[in-house]
């Protein structure tokens, strides 16, 4: 009788993982070939603690535009189309939005992403401009000061990480700080934590938390500054002052920087959560800034022709007292160019990866993906496949001189979904980190 139980719960246990490793043939969607084979689960294994090479390796497994796979015991659907994936992520309504950026206010339900877009639009960077030309003057002292010292080699990755530190404490935590002098600011503390790298990065775990009382005290520099804004008066045109405006109900689209005070009980945000929507924006854009600059630069030094191009479009702007304007950026299409490529061949998000909210139907068929079920668009695969991009190991700028990338094998890939991510999640700041480049 006792023998018969390690029998019958080995036989459960066998029967639910297969279950589960059936459900996207069951479904009849086109899929991987499956088994219990140990080769098989560390596979799954793999893709479920982000391997990205495990990803591609699907996507090239591949043959259909839609593909089943099994990140552990988890189905995940993999779109390796990239007119699929932006219609499947821009006109969803709502079916694979982030829930981290869901707000509810009272009655109130709303997309913090939706409402905050109007931060990014060109009149409002164009007003911000002034304070990242203020962080980069920082920069640009520091490096004389090395050359002054003899000092010319430098960690160019250690050297953008301070200067998107810089950045993001200008514009989202409205703070004059300038880590290339004062390196144990709390901003250059907290983003080398050991909880900002050392968490686990599961699909299916990343929502264990990773606090520190480092982020504590940026609560309360958040909390100091916005009180100075509301109780005072200040304006200080930075992403801060809008998200403070936002908060007291003001309308982002408008021109206006000053903030209309509202009562407590009316007030969309509290601090902590205005707090955490910063937090956010940092953990976005600080590893897109610092790498995507750093590739680039290293991309063009091995190009003397890519260097001479960019250095006589410069001399073109015909800068006055040697201060570039905002409006002036948009003189700077080949180096635009330069930026879409490096963010092309390397992506700061490898991998969109979206859950299903509401049952979905499918573009163009009768297949329907389940509520609770993982969508993944394979970025990085995408955008190094030869069929959407010629030659694509290869950094070749001019690809996107008509804004349309070329294809490989008469195939195209649309250049909306290279570098940031697609659909109504994609990241609210793409347009500042490419000018921010600039």
């Amino acid at each position: 009788m006792w023998l018969l139980l390690p029998i019958i719960a080995y036989s459960a246990i066998f029967l639910y993982v297969r279950h589960i490793y059936s459900y996207w043939r069951r479904k009849r969607f086109p899929s991987e070939h499956t088994s219990l084979s140990w080769q098989f689960l560390t596979l799954a294994y793999q893709r479920e603690f982000r391997h990205v090479e495990a990803i591609c390796e699907a996507y090239q497994e591949g043959r259909d535009r839609l593909f089943g796979i099994y990140c552990f015991f988890r189905p995940v659907l993999l779109v390796r189309q990239p007119q699929l994936a932006l219609s499947i992520l821009q006109q969803s309504n709502g079916h694979f939005t982030e829930s981290k950026w869901d707000y509810v206010k009272g009655y109130r339900r709303f997309n913090l992403l939706e409402k905050l877009s109007p931060m990014f639009s060109t009149k409002r960077l164009s007003a911000m401009f002034s304070n990242a030309q203020h962080v980069a003057d920082h920069m640009m002292q520091y490096l004389a000061k090395r050359e002054e010292q003899g000092l010319l080699e430098l960690d160019l990755q250690y050297l953008m990480r301070i200067y998107a530190v810089n950045i993001i404490g200008n514009l989202v935590y409205g703070l004059d700080v300038n880590n290339f002098v004062q390196r144990d600011h709390i901003l250059n503390s907290y983003v080398q934590h050991p909880s900002q790298y050392g968490g686990l990065q599961s699909f299916t775990l990343r929502g264990i938390p990773q606090k520190s009382s480092l982020a504590y005290r940026l609560i309360d520099i958040i909390k100091n500054n916005v009180e100075q804004r509301e109780e005072s008066g200040i304006i200080r045109k930075d992403m801060l002052q809008l998200l403070v405006k936002f908060r007291n109900g003001n309308d982002l689209s408008s021109d206006k920087w000053q903030i209309e005070h509202a009562i407590e009980e009316d007030k969309l945000m509290c601090i902590k959560r205005l707090a955490k929507v910063a937090e956010d924006l940092m953990h976005s854009a600080l590893d897109g800034i610092a790498s995507t600059i750093a590739l680039t630069l290293y991309e063009i030094a091995q190009q003397p022709l890519i260097v001479e191009k960019l250095q006589t479009e410069i001399k073109e702007l015909n800068l006055k007292d040697g201060q570039l304007a905002f409006e002036q950026l948009m003189g700077l299409k080949y180096m635009d160019m330069c930026v879409k490529e490096t963010l092309r061949k390397y992506p700061p998000v490898p991998i969109i990866e979206r859950v299903c909210r509401k049952r979905y139907t499918l573009p163009g068929s009768k297949l329907r993906i389940g509520v609770g079920k993982t969508l993944m668009v394979p970025l990085l695969a995408i955008q190094r496949d030869g069929r959407y991009f010629s030659e694509p190991l290869k950094y070749k700028p001019l690809r996107f001189l008509h804004n349309q990338p070329d294809g490989g094998e008469g195939q195209q890939c649309p250049s909306d979904i290279a570098g940031f991510g697609i659909g109504g999640a994609q990241c609210v700041g793409k347009w500042h980190e490419e000018r921010t480049h600039l």
